[in-house]
């Protein structure tokens, strides 16, 4: 059964592949970004995890459960959000966001014990971890060119407004 972005569903952390950063693309609160989740129709969140500005970490899903994160690889991938990720280029009246990484240090630390704790949940529920993935969002985009990367212009979006793979790559290690 392919579950989509409205159905609820159980995962087994055997056949997690990936652990997916993103970013809000905005600045609102957590009540906010699930009234938009709620407005797509969706039953369950857009992440697993989704750590504020001040660094506090909100558990929205168990790792078990499904998330909307990635659409085509939701049943394997746990999602890990921050609020932020653009800057308005624009004004007030007429804002135009460009993506940018607005991460505060307190976020930066709260996103690496998010990815933690990600990895030991799959380690004590039978995931080995040695072919877990740690990528954003954006690379999820098709590689068009297939040179095995997803260069800029081929990023369906700039989620999460950074370069995650080397980001965090030493927390696989």
């Amino acid at each position: 059964m392919r579950l989509d972005r409205t159905q609820w569903g159980n995962m087994e952390a055997k056949n997690i592949k990936f652990i997916a950063v993103h970013c809000s693309a905005g600045f609102g609160d957590v009540k906010a970004i699930q009234a938009f989740w709620k407005s797509k129709g969706w039953v369950s969140p857009g992440y697993h995890r989704l750590v504020a500005v001040d660094g506090t970490i909100h558990k929205l899903l168990d790792f078990n459960k499904v998330s909307n994160g990635v659409l085509g690889f939701n049943s394997q991938t746990l999602n890990i959000c921050y609020i932020g990720g653009v800057e308005n280029k624009g004004t007030a009246k007429s804002p135009i966001w460009k993506a940018k990484d607005t991460r505060t240090n307190d976020q930066r630390t709260a996103l690496i014990t998010c990815i933690n704790e990600a990895l030991q949940w799959l380690k004590a529920n039978g995931n080995d971890c040695s072919k877990i993935i740690i990528k954003g969002h954006r690379d999820f985009s098709p590689d068009k060119n297939g040179n095995g990367v997803v260069d800029s212009w081929e990023r369906i979006k700039e989620c999460p407004s950074f370069d995650a793979i080397p980001e965090y790559k030493h927390l696989l290690s």
